[in-house]
């Protein structure tokens, strides 16, 4: 009888299988198509400020890519698959700018708020790219989508400088047409900076870092027939755009980039690969010069001469040094716990009163007003964890390909936290890229030899 028993309550082996395939797929966390959704979102956002039938939407368009991934921190299921130190941090840095929300001191309710969505939407990839399933090829896809984007923008930057008034996207309605940033060409013509796929004139130059960075990885690593080829054409159209739009920060965050990898390379023991890198990045950058050259004539060498006219201390000082001695000497003082949200940049202008606002020129005078000293010590903090993590995830990967994109990642962030000094960077897309390259590279290291040790949730 208890055979019988037992016989009728076992459940027949082909509704077992299914049930069981039924419950993997149930629990089984997302995939990266939500990640690559995300990105598809941003580019078309970033495509849509190109034509002036949709400049009265700007506002829509460039807070479209922001809104999504602020809307992935609660649209994507699960939970954390992996926990390191600079989550704990991120969620630190979400109670201080919570709290921040009650200083006094802060601008309009609207302003506020907006200002933490910013900051929220801007750290949110940390969180929500680690409920997801996703492997290393799914890092080196997502970079060379970056690189291919990139790549092209660059090369429409050089033909915007090329071919004056042709190839050029409308110009951002918020730019008056005095405040127009432009370059005198070697022809004697002015021109705005090239723009890119962008509606900022010297929008080219970020395009060019990628391009330039990415195309090094994609020349190294050949993923694809005739990369070496692919890539070095993007290294010199990006190298072009970077001199022509005139940032020397993007100059000096390339060469740092540039730096980081190579030391990545020396510190994993590729010395025949660093010597490679070193060689095909110093000629893509005399190659890019001379193009450069071509083009813009005296312009390029007299700009980029005032990056060497004396020590690289003193050249900080002269140009944005005295914006961090401002935010150090002057803003933290007079404001130890922070001035309150929406005191400055776009929030400010869109939501808050004139009245309330404070000139933030870089990131660091930022997180002072946002959140005093406690922020700009924690922030920094969490950026320093994040690429420590990446660097972790990259030496354990030594000789696999994914090794060398994870060192690419590296190098980007150091760049992105050293552009920090000259730019705020991080409530921009640029800090959104930080947070999802880095977060991915890590995630992805779960599934792979790079592996944490992170323990799942």
């Amino acid at each position: 009888m208890q055979e019988q028993v037992a016989a009728g309550t076992r459940m027949p082996s082909g509704l077992a299988s299914e049930a069981g395939a039924f419950s993997q797929a149930v629990t089984r966390p997302p995939g990266s198509r939500w990640l690559y959704a995300y990105v598809v979102v941003e580019i078309a956002c970033q495509l849509a400020l190109l034509f002036g039938q949709l400049a009265p939407a700007r506002v829509v368009f460039r807070s479209a890519a922001f809104g999504a991934s602020l809307a992935l921190f609660f649209l994507v299921p699960g939970r954390a698959q992996v926990h390191h130190s600079a989550r704990w941090l991120a969620f630190l840095v979400i109670a201080i700018l919570t709290l921040s929300t009650l200083n006094p001191g802060g601008s309009t309710p609207l302003a506020v708020i907006a200002h933490w969505c910013f900051y929220m939407a801007v750290l949110a990839p940390i969180f929500w790219v680690a409920r997801l399933e996703i492997g290393e090829e799914t890092l080196i896809r997502l970079l060379l989508v970056y690189w291919l984007y990139c790549s092209v923008s660059s090369i429409f930057g050089v033909l915007q400088a090329s071919f004056p008034g042709q190839f050029q996207p409308s110009i951002s309605a918020l730019i008056r047409p005095d405040k127009v940033m432009s370059i005198k060409l070697a022809s004697g013509e002015w021109v705005p900076r090239p723009m890119g796929l962008t509606d900022i004139p010297g929008g080219a130059a970020s395009s060019g870092l990628y391009a330039a960075l990415l195309g090094l990885g994609v020349t190294i690593a050949r993923p694809f027939r005739y990369a070496s080829v692919a890539g070095l054409l993007s290294m010199v159209a990006g190298m072009v755009c970077i001199y022509l739009c005139q940032i020397r920060a993007m100059v000096v965050m390339l060469a740092i980039c540039t730096t980081v990898l190579l030391g990545m390379f020396a510190i994993s023991g590729r010395l025949s690969r660093m010597a490679f890198a070193l060689t095909v990045g110093v000629g893509m950058a005399l190659v890019g010069f001379y193009f450069a050259f071509a083009l813009g004539g005296e312009m390029v060498t007299s700009r980029l001469a005032t990056l060497v006219e004396t020590d690289p201390g003193s050249v900080y000082g002269k140009n944005r040094g005295h914006f961090l001695t401002y935010a150090l000497t002057e803003v933290l003082p007079e404001y130890p716990v922070g001035a309150g949200l929406g005191r400055w940049g776009m929030m400010n202008q869109y939501f808050g009163l004139p009245e309330d606002s404070i000139w933030a020129e870089i990131q660091w005078t930022g997180w002072v007003l946002d959140g005093g000293i406690f922020m700009a010590v924690v922030y920094p903090a969490s950026v320093i964890a994040m690429i420590a993590a990446v660097v972790r995830v990259s030496l354990r990967s030594v000789g696999s390909e994914f090794g060398l994109w994870t060192s690419v990642v590296v190098a980007f962030g150091v760049g992105t936290l050293a552009l920090t000094f000259s730019y705020p960077i991080f409530l921009s897309t640029g800090g959104i890229e930080f947070w999802l390259l880095t977060a991915v590279a890590i995630q992805a290291a779960r599934y792979g030899p790079g592996a944490l040790g992170a323990r799942p949730s």
